[in-house]
């Protein structure tokens, strides 16, 4: 108990010295643009551009504190899912649907490929919808042409593997890449992948991440499908 109590407190040490370093940037720099400004420092077109990234750096600072809010939600509410059954490759094509603007933007080709039979999940649709729009964002800030969602039903699982053919991830940054505010290169904020697996394990599920074996990622989730009434 004491080494999960030490362990416990050096989590909360690491996060809150994570969260104050993600916060403190954007907050030097809307000081500094507020005060000069203020102090006739930038006037016109610099003040306009002070301005703009005040604006910009806020609104960073919102995104951050609501991924944080939700983080610690997913982490300690109970009732904060409400499960239906939906459709597994339903839900995959969703968030492609949703991120499409932003892959013609990047030229990159998302390649849905379903094997078995449909495979159907109990889930919250709203909260997995969310863990898989942050997991294709995040292959679509690495690959270089193809992302490859694969979902395949077996007997008790569903499995999704999301596959880029980026580089992969550094080895270094594998054992610790669901950490919160562990980001790799072209990382957002580093909270995406760490709610995506508090909402993964809340819905039942597991989720890892290894590198191919020529090039790229692959992210593996492995789902329960849903029981049917024989099985209750």
């Amino acid at each position: 108990m004491a080494q999960e109590l030490d362990r416990f407190h050096e989590i909360q040490r690491q996060f809150l010295q994570n969260a104050s370093h993600e916060l403190k940037t954007p907050l030097m720099s809307i000081q500094g643009y507020a005060e000069g400004i203020r102090d006739g420092i930038f006037i016109e077109g610099a003040a306009h551009k002070g301005l703009d990234v005040i604006v910009f750096e806020t609104n960073r600072i919102k995104h951050i504190v609501t991924e944080i809010t939700l983080l610690a939600k997913l982490e300690s509410e109970e009732d904060l899912f409400y499960p239906a059954t939906y459709s597994a490759t339903e839900l995959v094509n969703r968030a492609v649907e949703r991120l499409h603007p932003l892959k013609l933007q990047q030229n990159i080709a998302i390649l849905v490929r379903t094997f078995g039979e449909e495979g159907l999940l109990y889930v919250d649709d709203g909260k997995l919808l969310q863990a898989l729009l942050n997991l294709i964002t995040n292959a679509l800030r690495h690959a270089k042409e193809q992302i490859e969602i694969k979902i395949e039903s077996g007997k008790r699982f569903v499995t999704i593997d999301i596959i880029d053919d980026g580089d992969g991830i550094p080895e270094d940054l594998l054992p610790h890449l669901f950490h919160r505010f562990v980001k790799g290169k072209n990382g957002d904020v580093g909270l995406g992948l760490a709610i995506s697996r508090a909402i993964i394990e809340r819905s039942g599920g597991i989720i890892e991440a290894r590198n191919g074996v020529f090039t790229g990622a692959m992210f593996r989730i492995p789902l329960p499908l849903q029981r049917s009434r024989s099985q209750v």
